[in-house]
């Protein structure tokens, strides 16, 4: 059974719930233990009730600088997406352990795994999606 949560979204003057977002461009530093990088282009909707963010990443030939240091999550878990019509490659480390990960494929990183994600190579997008 789907659970609908509309119900924590704020409602506007006539008491319909509002139900779109416009995410803007924010910095990869505005998150903690991210740096910003030319490959990515991070959009994110601050009055969302969930933390969803889009990673656009450009045409990465060779691996940038790493740009998210490993961090860990105590009260949520989280979903990463890698999503791409061509090829897109991330270094995903998960408790000390590097896996490679390509388009089209979903992580699961749950509440208290060190972890961290950094692109190696292609463009695409990467969706971080953390729920309680």
């Amino acid at each position: 059974m789907m659970q609908t949560v509309i119900e924590h979204f704020s409602t506007t003057r006539n008491g319909i719930a509002q139900a779109i977002f416009g995410m803007l461009p924010v910095p990869l530093s505005d998150v903690p233990f991210h740096h910003d990088t030319p490959a990515i282009t991070r959009y994110f909707a601050e009055a969302f009730p969930y933390h969803v963010a889009v990673h656009e990443v450009s045409d990465v030939v060779s691996p940038p600088r790493e740009y998210t240091n490993a961090h860990v999550h105590h009260d949520c878990n989280e979903i990463n997406l890698i999503i791409s019509p061509g090829k897109l490659i991330y270094r995903v480390e998960l408790n000390g352990e590097a896996r490679q990960a390509e388009s089209n494929s979903s992580i699961w990183i749950p509440r208290g795994t060190v972890h961290s994600a950094n692109v190696l190579q292609g463009s695409g997008y990467f969706i971080t999606i953390r729920i309680a």
